[in-house]
């Protein structure tokens, strides 16, 4: 009984990993996509090597519990809006205070605060934010449902091993 029952929290650990890495993953084609339009040019965003920004998994993490249960997208978009807001605001600062440099600045839109958010940023937040807790979380879910527990803990082991080593690496360099 016991094996079960942590069968089955692995197997809700990695669908977490793989909602994290979808995030993750969505955050970095916005960013590619907002910075390549911005400078002209590509521009591979991100601190890992992976095609993973994982700010976004993390903020994913505390969304879901917040607003998974609220059916209104006003709700959704402006709540989101300023967690997020506030999240990347506070993580600037933890994030500049423990590598010594930034990973982003907004010193050159319009609307911004000292460079670490800005109100375009904010209000792309709230699309997101409603994307995922309309359409990201439940498309997750239901694939959970329907894949083999096997598949979802294969899965997941493969992108949280992917990602655990490229940030191991990353901050070894």
């Amino acid at each position: 009984m016991k094996k079960n029952k942590l069968l089955q929290r692995y197997g809700i650990f990695c669908a977490a990993v793989i909602l994290f890495a979808i995030c993750g993953f969505c955050g970095w084609i916005y960013e590619v996509a907002v910075t390549s339009y911005l400078h002209g040019h590509f521009v591979n965003r991100g601190f890992l090597h992976i095609p993973v920004l994982p700010i976004y998994g993390v903020f994913s993490f505390i969304m879901l519990p917040v607003f998974k249960k609220y059916n209104s997208l006003p709700v959704v978009f402006f709540g989101g809006m300023a967690i997020t807001t506030a999240l990347e605001l506070a993580a600037s600062y933890i994030i500049e205070w423990v590598l010594g440099y930034g990973l982003w600045s907004y010193r050159s839109w319009d609307f911004n605060f000292d460079g670490r958010i800005s109100l375009y940023s904010s209000l792309a937040f709230g699309v997101m934010s409603v994307i995922l807790i309309k359409g990201a979380y439940p498309l997750v879910k239901k694939m959970h449902e329907k894949l083999s527990q096997q598949t979802v803990c294969i899965l997941g082991s493969i992108l949280a091993t992917a990602i655990i080593v490229d940030f191991v690496y990353t901050l070894s360099m």
